[in-house]
């Protein structure tokens, strides 16, 4: 039987301080995205939720709003807290796709490794050599 090779979903720093709103009950919280992935992300928040709180989140994006029901993981490094999306609807998929879409062309994208680092490098020399 063949081995799948799991493949990681691209991941992207979000620029400005753009905010969240994370839903937890009747309680809701502002947030600070930190990192934004088609699987998760993660969000800086002033309270701390144990691994596996399920919460709803509100996103803006240039696309519009979307909401999405997430589940929350551990606390990353850099004081985040990490959350993978549960449910979406198509609608809001679509308006994260579209999202994150923006920021790939922004050049936004998570380098992962150091191959990644040199392969972005050679693009950016390359199409710089092609368009001179």
């Amino acid at each position: 039987m063949k081995t799948q090779r799991r493949v990681r979903s691209p991941r992207f720093v979000v620029p400005n301080n753009e905010q969240a709103v994370v839903s937890i009950g009747a309680e809701k919280l502002k947030g600070t995205l930190h990192m934004l992935s088609l699987t998760g992300g993660t969000i800086r928040m002033d309270k701390r939720f144990s691994p596996g709180t399920f919460a709803d989140i509100g996103i803006q994006t240039a696309s519009g709003t979307f909401t999405a029901a997430i589940e929350l993981l551990t606390t990353t490094r850099n004081n985040s807290q990490a959350f993978r999306f549960i449910a979406m609807g198509p609608v809001a998929r679509n308006r994260l796709n579209d999202g994150l879409s923006k920021m790939r062309a922004q050049g936004l994208g998570v380098e992962k490794t150091p191959f990644d680092q040199f392969r972005s490098l050679a693009r950016r020399v390359l199409s710089v050599r092609s368009a001179k």
